[in-house]
């Protein structure tokens, strides 16, 4: 999934066609939910935010990850509640159509996509405390009965989220895991 969260540098807001929604892009209602499907089950490393590449940088493919994938770029997976509420801050160029529409979207993508993950590789996405705490109330639904494996390497997870994490799954969330990967390295 490739994301253009920026606009290049010279682009004018003012410049779009009559319409247009020229809201930020985390404001918009369509990218918001167009990145929360992204997030839900894929691999960190194939769910790239362009807005952060750097002007003068020559890419391969490795440096391109790397500063496409950190620092918030990605968020956590949302439950279908968590991500209704947040919809309803969000700017859609039909809203009073699109907003129903999008929070059954998700519902089924989320039940559908967390029914079937065997593996979840959330590596390197700079998440912290928060973000593995919301995690692990996704987990504590019952929404990943099928989870084996389970990848938060090399973020900024600490003691909090850790706690977080281990008490969803002694409450029996992702009763099929076998495999957890926790590290800050």
């Amino acid at each position: 999934v490739l994301r253009l969260t920026s606009f290049p540098d010279g682009h004018k807001a003012e410049d779009q066609a009559e319409g247009t929604n020229v809201a930020k892009y985390f404001d918009r209602g369509w990218c918001y939910t167009e990145q929360s499907w992204a997030g839900l089950t894929k691999a960190g490393y194939l769910s790239l935010d362009l807005g952060k590449m750097r002007a003068g940088v020559e890419y391969d493919c490795l440096s391109l990850i790397r500063d496409c994938t950190q620092e918030g770029g990605r968020r956590p997976p949302l439950l279908p509640s968590a991500f209704a509420a947040e919809l309803e801050t969000k700017s859609f160029t039909n809203g009073k159509d699109d907003k129903p529409l999008v929070k059954r979207l998700y519902e089924a993508a989320f039940e559908e996509q967390f029914g079937k993950a065997t593996e979840l590789h959330y590596n390197d996405l700079g998440w912290g405390d928060a973000e593995a705490a919301q995690l692990a109330e996704v987990l504590a639904s019952g929404a990943a009965p099928r989870l084996e494996t389970l990848y938060l390497n090399r973020n900024k997870i600490g003691d909090e989220g850790c706690k977080a994490l281990a008490a969803a799954l002694k409450e029996g969330a992702a009763p099929s895991l076998k495999t957890l990967g926790v590290d800050n390295k």
